[in-house]
């Protein structure tokens, strides 16, 4: 099967299969947007049950036009505005790796020692993307471990740490300071680096689904180091990709011929803040995103695709960061 055949099931799928020649893609929503794009047409042509499985560029639909602007809105993209106690500096330079701050507040949560501070260098896990661990230190006290970053359900804006050490010590330390305790803030550097390339990297696939001419619905993505990917919603029918070994072969070359030059482009990640929402664009692509990313693509190094494949409602594809 060639890829134009992949590309015309991939269409259906979507429920945007083109009716007409010469039809071109519509811009999709913009980010945090609640109603769902217009379908999209695609003029595909359907090769003869002989044809050569080895895709060729002719058989596959027309690329984006130059300068397209695409608006990406996975699942866990942030889709609205955040009102934020604890200032997000690691929003401002994923490679700020030492801080200081306030502790303002400290407390237990079951078994769980957790701090407030009034400023953040940590990342906490959401968006597809895992939690920073590091360690925190005051004078006077022995260093707290950081094991686990999340924002605090029950006081929004708020980012928890939850941390191991001497609990009793520093609480007594913040009940005598009037002004809250001087920190400092260590974030393990390597793996900030690894999370910000597996989650750029995962936008980036988005970028060559969308060029190659696929245009699925963003479902969501998990850049965790222990097997990444990114997932397009498909209907029942859409399930035909995963049982036909040629079709995939064919979508994963020509998915990572296209992330290898996308990469090399060197192309700046951008981001920006519309209507109050944290908005990261690379190569034209962009969503509401709360994450770490790297400043350019050529910076990703290595990114393999591995496999697509249907899992439930969704068309996942699969990839690694070397």
């Amino acid at each position: 099967m060639e890829l134009s055949e992949l590309l015309r099931i991939g269409l259906q799928v979507q429920g945007l299969a083109g009716t007409s020649s010469g039809s071109k893609p519509t811009k999709a929503a913009p980010a945090g947007s609640t109603e769902k794009a217009s379908a999209d047409k695609a003029a595909t042509k359907v090769q003869p049950a002989n044809a050569k499985a080895k895709p060729k560029a002719a058989t596959t639909p027309a690329p984006p036009a130059e300068g397209e602007a695409r608006s990406m809105a996975p699942q866990n993209a942030l889709s609205g505005a955040k009102t934020l106690k604890t200032k997000c500096l690691y929003m401002e330079n994923t490679y700020v790796f030492e801080g200081k701050a306030k502790l303002v507040s400290i407390w237990e949560d079951g078994e769980k020692m957790c701090v407030e501070l009034d400023e953040t260098i940590f990342h906490p896990q959401g968006g597809g993307q895992p939690s920073d661990e590091g360690q925190l230190t005051a004078a006077g006290l022995t260093p707290l471990e950081v094991t686990f970053v999340a924002w605090e359900k029950s006081r929004e804006g708020v980012v928890r740490h939850e941390c191991k050490g001497d609990l009793a010590a520093w609480k007594s330390a913040l009940a005598k300071a009037s002004g809250g305790v001087d920190v400092s803030c260590t974030v393990n550097e390597q793996k900030r680096r690894l999370h910000a390339r597996i989650h750029s990297a995962g936008h980036l696939i988005d970028v060559a689904v969308h060029a190659l001419g696929f245009r699925w619905v963003p479902g969501k993505g998990y850049h965790f180091a222990d097997g990444p990917y990114v997932e397009y919603a498909v209907s029942t029918e859409g399930r035909i990709l995963d049982k036909d070994p040629k079709a995939k072969e064919a979508a994963v070359e020509e998915l990572n011929a296209k992330m290898k030059e996308l990469i090399a482009a060197d192309s700046s990640v951008k981001v920006a803040h519309v209507d109050g929402v944290r908005n990261v664009e690379i190569g034209g692509v962009s969503c509401g995103c709360g994450g770490t990313h790297v400043e350019s693509t050529l910076t990703l190094g290595e990114v393999v695709v591995k496999k697509l494949q249907a899992k439930k409602d969704n068309m996942r594809v699969s990839y690694t960061v070397g």
